[in-house]
């Protein structure tokens, strides 16, 4: 597509308005003297017609210096709008003692190559405008500043590489590069203002990203996505946002029409007003609990959103955050009733009203009486639960509805031993409703939400539980086992149930296992192994390790214990159990 022709008959009334007028003609290239001093002048065009299309075509090469009237000068600049609109021009090669490219140089749709010189440290306003035929072009190591919409419409253009001596990239230098697919920085201190579409341009520590329309991975040096960095790149269908990134700016990613995901790393505390307006494919998106501020029209008209959460971090949430989004079937937000705010007016307009509002339990009265939020019609309590883990670092949990599991928590159901090992399988993402586990976890309180989503339950799982205090005896084919630590170790005992009736905590849980032609049978298990022989405690297993961590190389003369828990009086090589710790004996 032909970008804004109708600034053409703008740019000739400022060619035919420029004062500039060339000194001298030699080999049919035009010049004008800059110093007569300094001996330098700059390329130009034949002021005799209205406009430059006529005065270069085919192929130029531009001497390092010229002769005139007994002189010798050297060439510095091209001058402004020298090349403008030559319609025959194919190809130029500059000097190495050009030192400038000016405003509108080479705005040529014709223009397939130009090889640019080591000496250039300047590339003006809209020098490239519109080169549409360009596909290609190598940057010096001299480059300091690249100019406002520099590039801008160069269709063609696939691939550019800036060079790390690069200080300034002004706004839109890159706006309307359709097929830019990739560019690098090499590094250097620079800044920019990037405002429109394909001029991704992100702000970092040491240095600046400039990304193309495609799919793209931002480095770990990324502090900041600029002003309107990846706007209107309607190519991009994903990008990955590294922990370094503090600020997603205003519009950033407005007008991605093609993004359809994207993940908002931990450390993001402001998404900026516009971010992702009219990300039109956008299906979903996760806020962490970084955030405090959703700016104004956020996400405005992302129609194809249907979730969305957000977390107890905010504080603020502005004007038409979420205008017209009538995609959304469910809103959770997990700000406490005592925290809460109204949002900016119009936050929720045009989203469905009988969209289900999820809140933290015991704060729908707040919500349906808070101004912003009472709109919705359909608001509903989520339950929670906290965990206490102690010192030991481990606990159970049954839970009565599916949960969240909380940043920090690692759980775990088994559906087989092996020996005296408890075999350990991970649950990530949702805990399952009614599910036994084992929670692995640094000593505090964690909460666990319930999800708005339902999920699978899990099969085989040997874990049992119950949401109030149960009394369980044990059936008389059946071991029971409890959560304990003994001589140091945590695991799975049966003795400390006392071989009688036992108390079951609410929302704790217990290890069933069944004796049967002395193997393990589980009515709901349904497994035999009749070559395995029941312990009275088992150890977990989490693929490799136990819970008897970490393993440390030493000499001790205290107690010890094999992996199976017997006590050895004199160990030999090998790897014991020495008060709750894997040890390497040598």
């Amino acid at each position: 597509m032909k970008l804004f022709r109708t600034v053409i008959a703008a740019l000739l009334l400022l060619c035919s308005t420029v004062a500039t007028a060339q000194d001298f003609t030699v080999d049919g290239i035009y010049y004008n003297i800059l110093s007569s001093t300094d001996q330098t002048v700059e390329v130009t065009y034949n002021d005799e017609l209205f406009y430059s299309a006529s005065s270069y075509s085919g192929s130029i090469t531009i001497p390092s210096s010229v002769i005139y009237s007994g002189t010798t000068y050297s060439v510095t600049t091209i001058g402004d709008l020298t090349f403008y609109c030559c319609p025959s021009l194919a190809n130029v090669t500059l000097p190495n003692s050009l030192t400038t490219i000016g405003n509108h140089a080479f705005s040529c749709s014709s223009l397939a190559s130009i090889e640019i010189p080591n000496s250039l440290t300047t590339i003006g306003y809209q020098a490239f405008y519109c080169c549409e035929s360009l596909t290609n072009i190598t940057l010096p190591n001299s480059l300091t500043t690249i100019g406002q919409e520099a590039f801008y419409g160069c269709e063609s253009l696939k691939s550019i590489e800036i060079p790390n001596s690069v200080t300034t990239i002004e706004e839109g230098a890159f706006n309307g590069c359709e097929s830019l697919t990739s560019i690098s920085v090499a590094g250097g201190n620079t800044t920019y203002d990037s405002r429109y579409n394909c001029n991704a341009i992100i702000e970092t520590a040491t240095n600046t990203l400039i990304a193309g329309c495609k799919n793209t991975v931002i480095p770990n040096s990324v502090t900041t996505i600029g002003r309107r960095a990846f706007g209107r790149c309607s190519s991009l269908t994903s990008i990955e946002i590294p922990s370094s990134v503090t600020t997603i700016g205003v519009e950033a990613f407005r007008d991605c029409s093609s993004l359809a995901s994207i993940e908002i790393p931990g450390s993001v505390t402001t998404i900026e007003e516009g971010a992702f307006g009219s990300c039109s494919s956008l299906a979903s998106i996760e806020i962490p609990n970084s955030v405090t501020t959703i700016g104004s029209s956020a996400f405005y008209n992302c129609t194809a959103l249907t979730s969305i959460e957000i977390p107890s971090s905010v504080t603020a949430i502005g004007e038409y955050a979420f205008y017209w989004c009538f995609g959304l079937t469910s809103i959770t937000s997990h700000i406490p009733a005592e925290k809460l705010f109204a949002p900016g007016i119009g936050a929720f307009d045009d989203v469905n009203k009988y969209c289900t509002l999820y809140v933290p339990y015991g704060a729908k009265e707040t919500y349906a009486a808070t101004e912003g939020w009472n709109v919705f019609k359909n608001i509903v309590e989520l339950s929670v639960f906290d965990l206490t883990v102690s010192a030991a670092k481990y606990a159970t949990l049954y839970l009565d509805f599916d949960a969240v599991i909380p940043n920090g928590v690692e759980v775990y159901t088994a559906s087989t031993v092996d020996g005296d090992r408890l075999m350990m399988q991970q649950v990530t993402g949702t805990l399952p409703a009614n599910t036994g586990v084992i929670v692995r976890a640094e000593q505090g309180t964690y909460t666990f939400v319930e999800s708005t989503e339902t999920v699978d339950a899990i099969k085989n799982n040997l874990f049992r539980g119950s949401v109030e205090d149960t009394y369980i005896t044990p059936a008389k084919e059946a071991k029971y086992y409890v959560l304990s630590m003994k001589d140091g170790v945590v695991g799975m005992y049966e003795d400390a149930l006392s071989g009688g009736t036992f108390k079951n905590n609410a929302n704790k849980a217990y290890l069933v296992l069944g004796e049967k032609n002395l193997g393990i049978y589980d009515e709901e298990v349904d497994t035999e192994d009749p070559g395995m022989q029941l312990s009275n405690k088992y150890y977990f297993d989490f693929g490799g390790t136990t819970a008897i961590d970490p393993v440390v190389t030493e000499v001790n003369d205290n107690i010890y214990y094999d992996l199976s828990g017997r006590r050895v009086e004199n160990p030999t090589r090998g790897i014991y159990i020495l008060n709750g710790k894997k040890i390497l004996v040598k």
